[in-house]
């Protein structure tokens, strides 16, 4: 037996449940609480189904749950399960099928869920279409390794952008490329899938989009698309268009690196964030999650394209004994980055950055 948050189950051999996962079915279960009264739900990849019983158990707000998984074994193990945790059976709407056909057939649900092994694209087009005006599609990526620059050649062949690994901020430059993959899919059909929160956590990365309609919103997300410019030598970064890209740092005259086309835009909307921080006691989440949503309260303010870290200003001002973070942070009016453990983010100007390290080093 296995409990997380009110769900208690009985795990089958052979039914997926991944326990390290609960910080991204905690923020799930936040997000779907906002949406408003009588939601619907889809879980598409449903597995051992926890992310639909917590929701039926936790979130008074559910009205309907759409369980699918493809495989027979998990749909007897959901319905014992269901039944060990006393769900009421007309909530919930059964379906044993490939995600992509299901996604397809459905319409006007207020929050989908797209959380697959490895990468979402095989899911993405059709994720686009039950998902109503006003509606969240949330969607995972466990192909970080990809997405962060590890395998450049496979970003390109299956994002159709260039990652960029010898940056300090890959994992976000992975995190814009999901983004921007997803924003490209929507655009084809006048959908604006607008990222409302965003995340990049041990072995996964994970965003939430709100979807509105029509080609003018949709034109104006498209024009948050662009370019990161990165300096290995001094860490200049800026974001760019593609007639505006530079070759040379204009800070030092090094090379400049490039990765794009990704999302230049937010990654997270900041009235969400409070509103999930405020809410986070109507249901059972993990410290684990009470703390990842602490670190990104704090960063959602301070909303930068990539961030610092201590090796690389290490690195590139040959400095071995830096001072503590808490007075980088300081100096640099600076905040934590959840993305990692040594990295913060600040929104001073590059030069302004440099010139503030040098005068904390003297």
């Amino acid at each position: 037996m296995v409990r997380e948050g009110k769900a208690l189950l009985q795990l089958r051999e052979g039914v997926f449940y991944n326990p390290y996962m609960v910080v991204n079915r905690d923020l799930s279960l936040l997000v779907m609480l906002l949406l408003g009264d009588d939601i619907v739900v889809c879980d598409a990849m449903g597995a051992s189904g926890v992310r639909s019983i917590r929701a039926l158990l936790e979130l008074p707000n559910v009205a309907k749950v759409l369980y699918n998984d493809a495989d027979p074994s998990a749909i007897e193990s959901f319905r014992q399960n269901a039944q060990l945790n006393q769900i009421d059976m007309s909530r919930v709407e059964i379906h044993c099928k490939d995600a992509s056909l299901l996604l397809r057939e459905i319409r006007n649900c207020h929050y989908v869920d797209i959380d697959p092994y490895g990468s979402p694209i095989p899911f993405l087009e059709s994720s686009l279409f039950p998902v109503k005006r006003g509606g969240v599609l949330a969607v995972t990526a466990t192909d970080t390794s990809v997405l962060s620059g590890t395998y450049p050649h496979t970003c390109l062949r299956r994002y159709a952008s260039r990652p960029l690994l010898k940056a300090e901020f890959y994992h976000e430059v992975g995190l814009r490329i999901l983004i921007k993959k997803v924003v490209e899919e929507g655009a084809k059909h006048d959908y604006a899938f607008i990222p409302i929160f965003s995340y990049s956590y041990r072995h996964h990365m994970r965003v939430f989009f709100k979807k509105d309609i029509g080609a003018k919103r949709t034109d104006q997300v498209v024009q948050q698309l662009g370019y990161i410019l990165y300096c290995e030598n001094c860490l200049y970064r800026e974001s760019s268009f593609l007639e505006n890209i530079r070759k040379v740092c204009p800070v030092c005259g090094s090379k400049i690196l490039w990765s794009g086309p990704l999302w230049l835009g937010p990654l997270w909307n900041r009235d969400l964030v409070e509103d999930m921080w405020k809410n986070r006691g109507a249901i059972l989440i993990s410290e684990e999650t009470n703390r990842l949503l602490k670190r990104i309260r704090e960063e959602a303010n301070h909303q930068s394209i990539g961030f610092y870290t201590m090796s690389s200003i290490g690195r590139a001002l040959k400095v071995s004994n830096l001072p503590p973070m808490v007075k980088f942070l300081r100096k640099l009016e600076g905040v934590r980055t959840h993305i990692s453990h040594e990295g913060f983010r600040t929104l001073l100007p590059h030069v302004e950055v440099l010139k503030r390290i040098h005068e904390l080093l003297r």
